[in-house]
């Protein structure tokens, strides 16, 4: 895993600027990797960092609304069942209960993919609109925080 992100860098940084861009959306894209990677990574090769930002936020929101189909689809066949939540369901609403969607939007990444976690809280029946609207808002910041980490404007403090 170490030499993942060089040789990922290096890689961006190796095509034409146009699919710098592209590349970059694809890694916003990708569970896991999303915008604040995409962000870091098209950053540090070059693209510039507000174009960089913009593209692994578009690609992870498009991630995240695809999610919000698939989970929107889920908790309408739980929703016909008309049964007790799985369990599952009742462990993830147990959790944003105790600590809110804008929490778990917010911290959510360091847990899982955030369309997993749109997936799950819309499939267990959160409010879609309050989960799309703090997802938006944690997929954003968290792209321009990785962007700054990348040029130094945010350095870790040893």
């Amino acid at each position: 895993m170490d030499s993942f992100v060089p040789q990922l860098v290096e890689f961006v940084g190796g095509l034409h600027p146009v699919l710098q861009f592209l590349a970059v959306f694809v890694i916003g894209l990708v569970p896991f990797l999303e915008s604040h990677f995409g962000a870091f990574v098209g950053t540090l090769t070059g693209v510039p960092v507000v174009l960089a930002a913009l593209a692994a936020i578009v690609g992870n929101l498009l991630a995240v609304a695809l999610a919000v189909r698939a989970g929107s689809a889920v908790q309408r066949k739980v929703a016909s069942r008309r049964g007790e939540p799985s369990r599952r369901a009742r462990k993830v609403l147990t959790n944003v209960d105790r600590f809110g969607v804008p929490v778990a939007s917010l911290l959510g990444p360091f847990v899982m993919a955030t369309a997993i976690s749109t997936f799950a809280m819309i499939g267990a029946g959160l409010d879609r609109r309050t989960v799309i609207i703090w997802q938006a808002i944690a997929v954003t910041v968290w792209g321009v925080v990785f962007a700054a980490l990348a040029t130094g404007v945010i350095a870790f403090v040893a």
